[in-house]
This record gives structure tokens, C-alpha cells and sequence, in this order.
């Protein structure tokens, strides 16, 4: 399970680069405009990872959390519930052979 979640962080961490860059693309200064100092810069960009990595990631990594206990729920119910389904299949086969020797019986004088 840990390497499936720092498989998704990363992946997410290399996601998020280029839509960043998108992002501050289309941020830039228009021609001619002072140039934004690059302590400004990387503090903007300290501060989107840092909202990221405490708001949105926690979020996403708590769906996956949700989807892992759902299926576990699901494989559980299914190791309950498939002797049960095999009894009753079994149950309704021997009532209706009951049924048609019955029956067979009945017909036979």
C-alpha cells in the first residue's frame, strides 16, 4: 500500500510541474513590465506546493484510502457470501429433482 501511495505522490509531483509552468506562463509580465524578482518567484511557487501538499493531497490520498477499504469490504462479503450462494444452488437443484421424481411418480400407474 505504501508503494502505491508514493507511487501516486510522485506521479502527482510530476503532474503538477507542468501545469505550474502552464499556470505561471500564463502569469507572466506583459512586455515591457519589471521583471518579478526571483524570490517572488519561488516563493509563489513554495507556497502553491505547500497549499498543495496540505490541501489537495490529503484529499486525493483519502479517496484512495476509501476505495482500498471498499474493496476489501467487497472480497470479505464475497468469501462470506459464496458458500452460502453454493448451499442454496444446491438447496434449489435437490427440490426441484424432488419435484420431478414426484411428479414422475404420480404419472406411473
Amino acid at each position: 500500500m505504501k508503494a502505491v501511495t508514493g507511487a501516486v505522490l510522485l506521479l502527482l509531483l510530476l503532474a503538477l510541474g507542468p501545469v505550474r509552468a502552464a499556470l505561471s506562463r500564463r502569469e507572466a509580465p506583459a512586455e515591457g513590465a519589471p521583471e518579478v524578482p526571483a524570490e517572488d518567484f519561488f516563493s509563489r511557487h513554495l507556497q502553491s506546493f505547500s497549499d498543495f501538499m496540505t490541501k489537495e493531497l490529503p484529499q486525493r490520498l483519502q479517496v484512495e484510502e476509501m476505495r482500498s477499504q471498499a474493496e476489501a469490504y467487497l472480497d470479505r462479503a464475497n468469501k462470506q457470501l459464496t458458500p452460502l450462494a453454493q448451499e442454496l444452488r444446491s438447496n434449489v437443484l435437490g427440490l426441484f429433482s424432488s419435484l420431478l421424481d414426484l411428479g414422475k411418480s404420480k404419472e406411473q400407474p
